[in-house]
């Protein structure tokens, strides 16, 4: 671009200019993310329950449990609602709705 880029500042009656709160939580943030020296960044670190073979085998089985958990929570939730359209159906079938059709057609 030839020219520079319309910009837009928005100066507030209500704030300060200066902002110290604002600037100070910016600088922790930048020592946090940087650290001390400000030239090179803190390397990324994961939690892990363990480096060793036994840590890792301990995670998959408590991962692989869970989800064996949820499968059978799943099918339980399935069957009781299979089983109550089973009873709800045997309940309709044993209403007598003779009585309230021959009310429909007499004022019908």
């Amino acid at each position: 671009m030839r020219t520079e880029p319309r910009s837009f500042k928005f100066k507030s009656r209500h704030l300060p200019d200066e902002r110290p709160d604002w600037e100070e939580r910016k600088r922790r943030v930048q020592e946090d993310v940087f650290g001390a020296s400000q030239g090179t960044p803190r390397p990324i670190r994961f939690r892990q329950g363990g480096k060793s073979s036994e840590g890792r085998a301990a995670r998959r089985a408590a991962s692989v449990r869970a989800s064996r958990m949820a499968a059978l929570r799943a099918a339980g939730v399935a069957l009781l609602l299979v089983y109550l359209t089973y009873r709800a159906i045997l309940w309709i079938e044993t209403q007598d709705y003779g009585g309230f059709l021959q009310f429909m057609k007499a004022n019908g």
